[in-house]
């Protein structure tokens, strides 16, 4: 696994566990919780990942990572629920970008499927977190993660493999999914290259409930990946083997539900590709 531009490559054991065992629930993961500046979104999340941005020069450091149109399209383990076909298209925004169809992706619209809860998909907190929020929807709409491909120290991981039979190796459940910025989405600089200097760090959390005991809650962690913005109203979200962002840590939050205790599972290769949109 290779590390980012923006740590040292001798802190990011530490600094990853730390990430991944601090806390239970941030403020986003509790129901209703947006903060202020809301804004609505449209997400697709996708089957497939193809990341075209040239990674190598991307980060700049004298290491080898993935040099943009060479990378294939791999099967990525997040997947969407199949209820609403979203789009099949990506990359579509002219040169330098490569048109990319045949892609499957799932549709995610903010204020849709309403049942206890209607669906939130939106950026918070003053547009720095991006949330897709499917609990207490009609369906109820699910998130599918595949945890066979569990990832340890011998992988490049930075700690235990996790047991890739967990949840029989396949869940599917409703749950909520953010992905972190320091600074507002909005803010950001629309790509201007393939080598996109404009991208951004980002880490992502995504709580759900045991689908055998309701008063426990699981949490999957991933502490890098990266956000770019293809247009002024579209944002890729990627995390991949091209830099190592798709390993994702599980933990188990057991008691009380704002200071749980934090059991850790291991490590996973959970790849995902997401792409957002102002909703009109």
């Amino acid at each position: 696994m290779r590390w980012h531009r923006w740590l040292r490559p001798g802190a990011v054991v530490a600094v990853s566990i730390a990430l991944l065992l601090s806390g239970g629930y941030s403020v986003e993961a509790k129901k209703g919780g947006g903060g202020g500046g809301a804004t609505p979104l449209i997400m697709h999340v996708y089957d497939s990942v193809v990341d075209e941005q040239n990674t190598t020069a991307f980060y700049n450091n004298g290491q080898e990572f993935c040099a943009g149109s060479t990378v294939p399209v791999q099967d990525s383990n997040w997947m969407g629920d199949d209820q609403l076909a979203g789009s099949s298209a990506a990359y579509g925004f002219g040169a330098p970008w490569t048109a990319v169809g045949g892609l499957v992706s799932t549709r995610y619209d903010h204020g849709d499927d309403c049942g206890n809860n209607c669906q939130r998909v939106q950026f918070d907190s003053g547009n720095k977190i991006l949330t897709l929020d499917t609990r207490g929807t009609t369906g109820p709409r699910r998130i599918a993660v595949d945890f066979t491909d569990s990832c340890g120290l011998a992988d490049g991981c930075p700690g235990p493999a996790g047991d890739p039979a967990v949840f029989g190796g396949l869940l599917s459940t409703d749950g909520l999914l953010n992905v972190f910025l320091d600074f507002p989405y909005l803010s950001m600089e629309v790509c201007s290259s393939t080598t996109c200097p404009e991208a951004q760090p980002a880490f992502a959390k995504f709580w759900f409930t045991d689908p055998d005991d309701s008063s426990v809650t699981w949490r999957i962690d991933w502490t890098f990946l990266r956000v770019l913005r293809m247009s002024e109203t579209t944002w890729y979200v990627i995390a991949d083997a091209c830099d190592g962002t798709q390993v994702a840590g599980l933990s188990k939050l057991i008691g009380k539900r704002t200071q749980p205790k934090t059991v850790f599972n291991g490590f996973y290769k959970i790849p995902f590709f997401l792409a957002v949109e102002l909703k009109p």
